[in-house]
């Protein structure tokens, strides 16, 4: 199964810790809690981040001048517009903004169920992969791009998702742009 997300079909909700709002792309189909969330959020000022037990998180820096992680007792984390980092969802996070609000783009998933890969694409080239992945969600943060899935073509707006389901085997998955392009993937292999 194929979806394509519009920006529109996101839902707003409230931080767990009140602080903000996050735009849900996707979430697994769990009603009390879930197993994997995708998301993008907006944030305007510096903060502790919510607390995710049994989770694993990545994020990466959208737009914005980028932020500063203080993990736990890890290094402290520069993330500039691109980069990704991964931690630990029970994690006591607090965000320095370096100039200004940011937008984040952040996979929360629990890693007893799932493996994750998260990957920005950033190229002007044609590409192709091919993954054995249960859900690839391919989020377009640059301009309209085409991507062949299989024997399928599909144009991806800025902000859209198109989300991959598989049911056996592998999915090609093809970008056909000859302009730049800037998009995630995600992938999701359940255990």
């Amino acid at each position: 199964m194929i979806e394509l997300i519009r920006a529109d079909q996101y839902t707003k909700m409230l931080w767990k810790n009140g602080a903000g709002f996050t735009l849900e792309i996707a979430r697994s189909q769990r009603e009390a809690d879930f197993d994997w969330r995708i998301s993008m959020a907006d944030v305007t000022t510096s903060g502790p981040f919510s607390l995710f037990p049994s989770k694993q998180r990545i994020i990466s820096v959208l737009d914005g001048q980028g932020m500063v992680l203080h993990v736990d007792d890890l290094p402290v984390k520069t993330l500039n517009q691109g980069d990704i980092f991964a931690f630990d969802g029970e994690s006591h996070v607090q965000s320095e903004l370096v100039d200004g609000a940011i937008r984040d783009l952040n996979l929360i998933y629990d890693p007893a169920k799932f493996h994750a890969r998260f990957q920005r694409l950033n190229d002007a080239a044609e590409q192709t992969f091919i993954s054995s992945a249960d859900l690839i969600f391919i989020f377009n943060q640059g301009a309209e791009t085409e991507v062949n899935v299989d024997d399928y073509s599909f144009q991806i707006a800025a902000t859209e998702t198109l989300k991959i389901e598989k049911k056996s085997g592998v999915t090609s998955v093809h970008f056909t742009q000859n302009q730049p392009n800037s998009c995630y993937v995600i992938e999701l292999i359940q255990r």
